[in-house]
């Protein structure tokens, strides 16, 4: 299977100047993890996801980090996290230059770089514009439409007399009078 016969379309999609409210919002509402960001012209600048809304300084999990860290991480990281956390559009908290794959990858480079990137989705482009998205929830629905597929044979009589001819694979049970 190929990218463009499990992913997602069309794409709901975000501006960086779009604000973290409505971005979470959005994806509260439609039930989704993440969103693609695009310029004015359409083009994939950035990714938001749930992950970016767990250091926010609205809900109190923002980073507390003592002196002595901060000394060794240098004043540009804790600047980088204050934005991160306190940042009102998305261009201040989305990922930018996400990766993305074409509508022809295959399920198993899917895998292969979500799990190598520790990503749940990826953005599917033809040049410079986004197609679809393939998030691990496709690739849910993928193994149980395949599943549904696969015909479940019950087990014959040659299958249950061979089992029970074993005796080593004979458990004991509860026998009725």
């Amino acid at each position: 299977m190929r990218a463009h016969q499990i992913m997602t379309r069309p794409v709901i999609t975000v501006t960086p100047e779009t604000t973290i409210v409505e971005a979470a919002n959005t994806m509260h509402r439609k039930h989704i993890s993440g969103l693609p960001v695009v310029d004015a012209a359409g083009k994939l600048v950035g990714i938001v996801s749930e992950g970016d809304f767990i250091r926010r300084s609205e809900i109190g999990t923002q980073r507390k980090r003592g002196r002595w860290l901060k000394l060794i991480l240098g004043p540009g990281k804790s600047a980088t996290d204050f934005v991160h956390e306190h940042g009102r559009k998305v261009a201040e908290t989305m990922t930018k230059q996400p990766l993305t794959i074409i509508e022809d990858t295959t399920l198993e480079e899917i895998v292969q770089l979500m799990e190598n990137n520790n990503v749940g989705r990826l953005p599917v482009t033809r040049g410079d514009r986004i197609v679809g998205l393939v998030s691990r929830a496709n690739l849910l629905q993928a193994v149980a439409s395949l599943a549904r597929e696969i015909p479940i044979r019950p087990p014959t009589m040659i299958t249950f007399v061979a089992a029970w001819s074993m005796p080593w694979r004979r458990t004991t049970g509860v026998r009725s009078a």
